[in-house]
């Protein structure tokens, strides 16, 4: 499928380029600094690019001075990114050329349902507006998932199989026009020319939906490394819908301690004192993903914040 943006990566060699990004629905916690700090290392190691995106796609969620928020906070812990920030406010007509090659390719279809309709479709039934005409203006837009990708390999989790729901159709646009992650996401990492993604093991369900796209695009995906969720007291996983407390920057080399500590590197007593810098550097130099794979497995991957790592 040959979309315009898609020849104009920022990618043009085989440069490691890997990427955080955080929604600005909150700031960000100690679940954040994780994934951050766990995609930062692997570019720092490989001598590639690391870019900073802000997923700006859902207004209402958005909570004001989010987004200058997250990029201090990364800043004070030393996690400075490579090139300009990517606003996804500003990819809207990349988004709808993608819509529209898919739409014309037969790949996607107009939906009036709500959630709770479609949900009631019994598992591996199209939905019936798949077969209508209806107005784009008042529809959601759906993809086909003819494809259904039932398996991937993880980095650090190795082989995945998904279950049956990985083959349902998924929402690409809202009915209130706004796009939805799984497309966002693709596009955005196609365009970027991102070669591995390093996030949250909740987020893993999710890729066998953007595998999807990536096939449908004619696009090689990126490599994907689940990292361990890290879980609060009340054994869920920190996230701002959970209100996890935020980041304080002032305790940045603790914060970096502590996230490398998830992540399988044990850092001495007095690095706690360490520049920002030199922490960095030194776990650059020394953490590795087998650090965390006895940590990990497919569909329980996560490490409770009392652990003792």
């Amino acid at each position: 499928m040959n979309l315009p943006f898609f020849e104009q990566r920022l990618n043009q060699s085989t440069q490691y380029v890997g990427r955080f990004a955080p929604s600005p629905s909150g700031p960000l916690h100690l679940g954040s600094l994780v994934a951050a700090l766990g995609s930062y290392l692997r570019a720092r190691q490989l001598g590639g690019k690391w870019l900073l995106r802000i997923e700006d796609i859902d207004p209402p969620r958005e909570q004001s001075g989010a987004t200058e928020r997250i990029q201090t906070t990364l800043a004070c812990h030393g996690l400075i990114w490579d090139d300009e920030v990517v606003y996804q406010h500003d990819n809207h007509s990349h988004y709808e050329q993608a819509l529209t090659a898919l739409f014309v390719n037969g790949h996607s279809y107009y939906c009036q349902c709500t959630r709770k309709e479609r949900l009631a479709n019994p598992q591996g039934q199209r939905c019936p507006c798949a077969e209508l005409t209806l107005a784009p203006s008042t529809s959601a837009i759906v993809l086909r998932n003819s494809l259904g990708i039932t398996e991937m390999n993880d980095l650090l989790l190795g082989q995945i199989s998904f279950g049956e729901e990985a083959k349902e159709d998924f929402i690409l646009r809202r009915k209130d026009g706004l796009y939805a992650y799984q497309l966002a996401v693709v596009v955005d990492d196609i365009h970027a020319g991102v070669t591995e993604v390093v996030r949250g093991a909740d987020i893993l369900p999710a890729t066998a939906y953007q595998l999807a796209l990536y096939r449908l695009f004619e696009q090689s995906p990126p490599v994907y490394l689940h990292l361990p969720l890290v879980l609060g007291e009340n054994n869920q996983k920190l996230s701002k819908q959970n209100h996890a407390p935020a980041l304080i920057n002032t305790n940045a080399r603790r914060n970096l301690c502590t996230a490398l500590g998830f992540l399988g590197l044990k850092a001495s007593a007095n690095m706690n004192d360490a520049p920002v810098d030199e922490i960095l550097a030194w776990a650059t130099h020394n953490w590795n993903v087998t650090l965390i794979a006895d940590k990990a497995n497919a569909f329980g991957n996560r490490i409770d914040a009392s652990d003792s790592i």
